[in-house]
């Protein structure tokens, strides 16, 4: 910024001819400046519009927005202790953020006091299952035991018994029948009665009846006794075994629920699993506002990020772009990234990821969308920690050598766009085809030749040039000519360049690039109000250049400065 001391008080005695000398050197401080700046020259007020020599160069298109520094492979920790439709647990300790740890380091603490009530309580419950268990594996034995005890002796017994009934039923009846014979024989000689003799036949029939009721009681034994027996045993142990199975699983399930809660327990104690740098999983909501705080005290939901431990080698920027520019971002693009903390970084990356779907805001946010774009720095300085704030250019289209003109010199109507030329009082229209822009200059792809000059105000010609001549190619009358003051130019086009941006930046004093009024001399800035092309206020230094290459081509000499009404 240019600064002038203030000037002292006029001593008595201050001759007249001083005090010409000193006006003439205040006058003469504007011309000083302008020498500095060969053929640098401002036309008068009417001396028509200003003019822009349209030349080659480079064109660069970039976009910039901010985010944050983030590591592109975390170790997450994460809080694994289950909820059970509570809003967390409680956060009881939790080391200090930046803290460097390493693997089995005690991380987080969480609240397990409720956990080791349930502990217990849920150990009574497997005692209690546990016996109920053993009392069923106990019935079933006893039924495996019966069935093998009806089979192997009560069913043989049994059947022993009724066999020697048999035997001593076929033994009486042997005897009846002999015993009736030598009864008959006896009657016969008339030694016994006939009633005796009926009773002897009535012991036969007796005898008889007695060796058949045996043996039908053998085969009921063998055939529906038996069976009967053993499938009534059979329904005892199934029985006995459903039981058996069914507190067996009521036990295991104690078993696990008791090892469930002693695992989150033992979860309440989270460890470092590798080496690294704590960063807390702090989210930041709308207007900054943090939507999770991670500090003591605080809920950790179940599968919640609490830490972070980034790797320092693959660290990456995550900026979010708005709507409208983010059909003009592509994977694979470079960037240019610099430090809140560190400007004077320049480091470069590339655009690794950009996300489908906008970033989710709060219902009283704002309704422009934006979308997370990841850019990845290419090489990761020492020192460099996640959370930093950066700002990021991300390069969309970059053209070495193109014909280039300012955005202000060139209208749309109908779909075609124009540049208005001409020499002297004479304006007509010039059909042009565009290219790329940058919001301050355009790549022009045909209708204007290198060195031709534009007016810079193209929109306030509208309505004055007559658009139906108007063609692509530019006149054959101005090709020659311009190619000529192109060739004759191209020479000294850097020389000149070069003085004019050390002249801007002897005037640029806070080195913002981009001039204000109060940074000129008070002589200049009547006159440098035209060099603001687009009536912004300020002067950056393509408007500077723009307004050099029209002062050179008007020939002129520094203006001088209007008298204040």
């Amino acid at each position: 910024m240019v600064r002038f001391a203030a000037t002292a008080p006029m001593r008595r005695g201050f001759s007249t001819r001083k005090l010409l000398v000193a006006l003439a050197l205040v006058l003469a401080l504007p011309a000083l400046g302008f020498s500095l700046w060969p053929k640098f020259s401002w036309s008068k007020p009417d001396a028509g519009p200003m003019m822009y020599r349209v030349e080659r160069g480079e064109f660069i298109h970039e976009i910039t927005d901010r985010g944050n520094v983030e590591s592109a492979n975390n170790v997450e920790i994460r809080c694994q202790v289950k909820s059970k439709g509570t809003g967390g647990t409680t956060i009881l300790e939790i080391v200090p953020e930046g803290t460097t740890v390493q693997p089995g380091d005690v991380l987080v603490r969480l609240d397990s006091s409720a956990l080791e009530n349930e502990e217990t309580t849920q150990q009574i419950a497997c005692g209690n299952s546990e016996a109920v268990l053993i009392q069923a594996q106990k019935i079933l034995d006893t039924v495996v035991i019966a069935k093998r005890e009806y089979l192997e002796g009560l069913f043989r017994q049994e059947a022993q018994t009724i066999q020697n009934e048999i035997f001593m039923a076929e033994e009486n009846m042997s005897r009846a029948v002999e015993y009736l014979k030598y009864s008959k024989r006896l009657a016969a000689k008339g030694y016994i009665t006939k009633q005796q003799l009926k009773a002897d036949r009535f012991a036969v029939d007796q005898a008889r009846n007695s060796l058949e009721i045996a043996k039908t009681k053998l085969d009921v034994l063998q055939r529906f006794t038996k069976e009967k027996m053993i499938v009534q045993l059979e329904n005892d142990i199934k029985t006995a075994e459903a039981n058996v199975k069914a507190n067996r699983a009521s036990h295991n399930l104690d078993m696990k629920r008791l090892a469930l809660i002693e695992s989150q327990i033992e979860k309440c104690v989270i460890r470092s699993p590798e080496a690294g740098q704590v960063v807390y999983a702090n989210v930041t909501g709308w207007r900054g506002s943090k939507e999770v705080i991670i500090e003591a005290g605080e809920q950790a939901r179940e599968r919640q990020v609490l830490i972070r431990l980034p790797d320092p080698k693959r660290m990456q920027v995550v900026a979010k772009i708005n709507e409208s520019k983010i059909t003009l971002v592509e994977r694979g693009m470079p960037a240019t990234i610099r430090l809140d903390a560190f400007p004077e970084l320049e480091l470069h990356g590339t655009v690794e990821k950009v996300d489908e779907f906008p970033v989710p805001t709060s219902f009283s946010g704002s309704s422009v969308k934006e979308y997370e774009t990841t850019v990845r720095i290419n090489e990761s300085p020492p020192g460099l920690r996640p959370g930093l704030t950066a700002e990021v250019r991300i390069r969309l289209e970059h053209l070495p050598d193109v014909l280039l003109a300012p955005v202000q010199a060139v209208f749309e109507q109908d779909e075609n766009f124009y540049c208005v030329t001409g020499e002297g009082n004479r304006r007509y229209a010039r059909k042009v085809a565009i290219g790329a822009t940058n919001d301050k200059t355009v790549v022009v792809r045909g209708g204007l030749f290198e060195g031709e000059e534009v007016v810079l105000n193209a929109a306030a010609y509208r309505d004055k040039v007559d658009l139906s001549e108007t063609a692509l190619e530019p006149r054959a009358v101005a090709a020659p000519a311009a190619k000529r003051a192109a060739d004759a130019d191209r020479a000294a086009a850097k020389n000149r360049a070069a003085d004019a941006e050390k002249m801007f930046r002897q005037f640029d004093g806070n080195g913002d690039g981009t001039l204000q009024l109060d940074e000129l001399p008070e002589g200049l800035r009547d006159a440098l109000k035209a060099a603001d092309g687009n009536d912004d206020g300020e002067i950056d230094q393509t408007e500077w250049i723009a307004a050099a290459k029209r002062f050179r081509n008007q020939g002129g000499g520094p203006a001088k400065p209007r008298a204040k009404p």
